[in-house]
């Protein structure tokens, strides 16, 4: 055996591939266990240790904290304003390139991949379970159409299954016949002409597909070593578990009776059963539901060639058995990664959970006291002197009537024992100490969401503003570590992919025009920057500071004389980069070329000193921003009413 792993390195892979899911399926089960008590929390499911007849409210400050920054969070990466900016990095050939795949970007994740919900679903994982993980890959897995034609000639129908070009199939698809009933028997004509046999057929349209593809992972089909530092760690180890029916085990080198006839031994003899046992038995192999699928693991990990250069691999394994052991086209483990706070030299950090855990133990507790007391004090313990009544009642209720034995005073009858009054300080803690603590940990509180009207009435806007903004900075740290880390990931993902892969032609409407993105338009050396307004404060308030900066232009603009200075303080460059960050921070996306400098909209060229301002009649006498020559230009801009 020892001879056959030293010559065989696709079994050494194996291995390693099996000891190292073994190896981390303990720290996942302990992570599983920790995700099921964050949804306990976060749902506001019984803790266990309610005791009947006292309050059972459960404070569901998880909840609260987790749905008050998911707004921002999808505001900051899915607003109007562009998050992905491609810049160029080679050539001065690939500034227009760059501009091609800021477009291919943005539609390939927003509108082929429903871009929304998988940052929604990338976000949400994090914050509540330490960690969101988002695999991608290029997919050619063709589209297919269902067509249905009546009296199609056999011609016709050999040039569906061919892919000619026609007026009915213009791109050219393949066509596969799923039925074909004949109609009228081909054969001569009277006047000895050949005629055609004709038929109903049903058939599929086979539609090419190259696009990138993006998934959220369920965190119980990941395994991973816990100590990675990141995804590209060349000592760690990935494990994506992918359900797949039986009659793709080929694609990865599997052959199906041996699997079925592993999964039969599994649940006929115990000492296979006792071998997987520490990898989750059974549904390491199969599902158990459906006997037609099994469990493929994807182990992404590095191999070493002589000189130890690392080698990106796959290791395709089904219970103990291997299948290819392939290279790793995209020369990283396809995943991308997040973690909210992150914790150095570690790929997971510490969820919104681990936070407010001790937040909502302690915000149950206070509130169950002051409920319970409330309800006692109102609702108090009475003593019933069995003598003096019939019947004592089981419960007491407006109108109750009770009848007494025997003459005598109905004071004797019962007595309500005094309840002791609730400590002032548990309101007081629990309505001003946990809201701070809140606030500091996650810059959530009643005054960051605007629902405290007494701070924002006794203060100017300038303080509301700062506030407003330190209030923020929790969370726009926790923007930045998304950004910075899977979220920049993903679009680097998506970029290279684009270049490595992209193999069709995609129209796109930009700026209402239409252009057609091949490969070679995209073809060059690019970077990605992510932008996520980091200290800016929220989008309303940017707008107004917008037109507040336009206002300080025009005043500047009627200040300043010489037109020398104005000439470089004011162009129509300037006007237009504030038009359209106002247009952004509205929520309309696409902003760049709605303003232009040569349109009617925007500046008009320079004319003759003294003509008409165009787009303004002249006999109105209203002044603009268009105008003459260039001094008379400014002149116009200082005199606009701002």
């Amino acid at each position: 055996m020892a001879e056959e792993l030293e010559d065989n390195p696709n079994e050494k892979l194996k291995k390693r591939a099996l000891d190292a899911y073994k190896k981390y399926k303990p720290n996942m089960d302990i992570l599983a266990n920790e995700r099921v008590e964050a949804n306990e929390y976060y749902y506001g499911e019984p803790r266990g240790d309610e005791v009947k007849g006292r309050s059972q409210v459960i404070s569901r400050d998880l909840f609260e904290i987790i749905e008050t920054q998911m707004p921002s969070f999808m505001r900051i990466f899915y607003g109007g304003q562009r998050v992905v900016e491609v810049t160029p990095q080679g050539s001065a050939n690939d500034e227009e390139k760059a501009k091609l795949m800021e477009e291919k970007i943005n539609f390939d994740f927003q509108k082929l991949n429903n871009g929304f919900k998988i940052l929604y679903q990338f976000f949400k994982d994090a914050l509540l379970h330490k960690i969101g993980i988002v695999s991608y890959s290029w997919d050619k897995t063709p589209k297919w159409k269902f067509n249905e034609y009546s009296d199609a000639k056999e011609s016709y129908i050999q040039d569906l299954e061919n892919g000619v070009i026609t007026d009915t199939n213009p791109r050219g698809h393949p066509h596969i016949i799923d039925e074909k009933i004949l109609v009228q028997e081909g054969g001569l004509s009277a006047e000895g002409m050949f005629i055609e046999s004709t038929y109903n057929i049903k058939c599929r349209e086979k539609i090419k597909q190259s696009k990138p593809k993006f998934v959220n992972r369920k965190l119980e089909d990941v395994t991973f070593n816990i100590d990675m530092t990141d995804a590209e760690d060349l000592e760690g180890f990935i494990s994506i578990r992918h359900r797949i029916h039986k009659r793709k085990l080929k694609e990865y080198g599997f052959n199906r009776e041996e699997i079925d006839d592993m999964a039969d031994k599994y649940d006929s003899t115990a000492e296979i059963q006792a071998r997987f046992a520490d990898i989750g038995g059974l549904s390491f192999i199969t599902d158990e539901k459906d006997s037609d699928f099994v469990y493929l693991h994807q182990c992404f990990m590095y191999d070493f060639d002589e000189e130890g250069n690392p080698i990106p691999k796959i290791v395709n394994i089904i219970g103990d058995k291997v299948g290819k052991v392939e290279i790793n086209k995209y020369g990283r483990p396809p995943v991308c990664i997040i973690t909210p706070t992150i914790i150095s030299h570690r790929l997971i950090g510490m969820s919104t959970f681990d936070g407010a855990k001790d937040i909502q133990d302690i915000s149950t507790g206070f509130l169950r006291i002051m409920l319970d007391s409330g309800y006692y004090q109102n609702s108090p313990v009475t003593v019933w002197n069995p003598f003096r009544v019939e019947t004592i009642p089981e419960e007491r209720f407006p109108g109750l009537k009770v009848v007494m034995s025997e003459d005598g005073d109905p004071s004797t009858v019962m007595a309500t024992m005094p309840s002791a009054p609730l400590a002032p300080q548990i309101p007081d803690i629990y309505k001003n100490v946990i809201p701070k603590i809140k606030g500091r940990r996650f810059g959530v509180s009643d005054f960051s969401q605007g629902l405290d009207p007494k701070a924002l009435a006794t203060r100017t806007s300038g303080g509301i503003s700062q506030l407003m903004s330190s209030s923020q900075q929790p969370m726009e740290l926790i923007a930045r570590c998304f950004a910075e880390t899977g979220v920049r990931d993903l679009f680097i993902a998506d970029m290279q992919m684009n270049l490595d892969f992209y193999d069709a032609e995609t129209n796109i409407k930009i700026n209402d025009k239409w252009a057609t993105i091949t490969r070679e338009s995209i073809n060059g050396l690019f970077d990605i920057s992510i932008d996520v307004g980091i200290g800016t404060g929220s989008k309303d308030m940017i707008f107004n500071q917008l037109i507040n900066m336009l206002n300080v232009y025009g005043n500047v603009a009627g200040a300043v004389q010489d037109p020398n200075i104005l000439m470089t303080m004011f162009t129509p460059e300037n006007i237009k980069n504030i038009l359209e960050a106002a247009w952004e921070m509205l929520g309309f996306k696409n902003a760049k070329g709605r303003f232009t400098a040569n349109e009617r909209t925007g500046i008009a060229p320079a004319g003759p000193a003294g003509s008409a301002i165009q787009g303004t009649p002249a006999e109105q006498g209203v002044p603009g921003i268009a105008g003459g020559g260039m001094e008379e230009n400014y002149r116009n801009m200082a005199a606009m009413p701002y």
